[in-house]
């Protein structure tokens, strides 16, 4: 009876601590800086003001969303990558967090409507 006892309590034991350091190197693993900056490139053949439109909206600002009257009957949509880099992001090798989005916008100059969904993250090697 003795010897179950102990046995019960080493396991409890190892258990705590075993689950403490998987948890000590969880938090470690996924530490931030707060040094880093964040860097959208917009693939494709996108003019200029739809991409910084792009760029603006990933970024997560505030953008006014005036619509093309042409828009009222559906919108002339098309579809292109972007890629948010972010420098800096963890504190161990590789520091960088890459996102890849799928960007769905409309052509129409006067129209900002663009939607976009994360396709992929990845932890890259950078230059900064």
């Amino acid at each position: 009876m003795k010897v179950k006892k102990m046995f019960r309590k080493s396991l409890v034991i190892l258990m705590a601590v075993s689950l403490l350091v998987q948890l000590i190197g969880v938090s470690f693993a996924t530490e931030r800086r707060t040094d880093s900056y964040v860097d959208v490139v917009v693939d494709g053949n996108i003019d200029k003001e739809k991409a910084q439109l792009i760029i603006d909206t990933i970024n997560g600002e505030d953008v006014v969303a005036p619509r093309s009257i042409l828009c009222v009957f559906g919108h002339s949509l098309a579809q292109g990558t972007a890629l948010e880099t972010t420098h800096r992001y963890y504190s161990a090798t590789p520091r960088c967090r890459q996102v890849t989005y799928r960007v769905n916008y409309c052509t129409r100059s006067s129209c900002n409507y663009i939607t976009y969904t994360v396709i992929g993250e990845n932890r890259i090697h950078c230059c900064a």
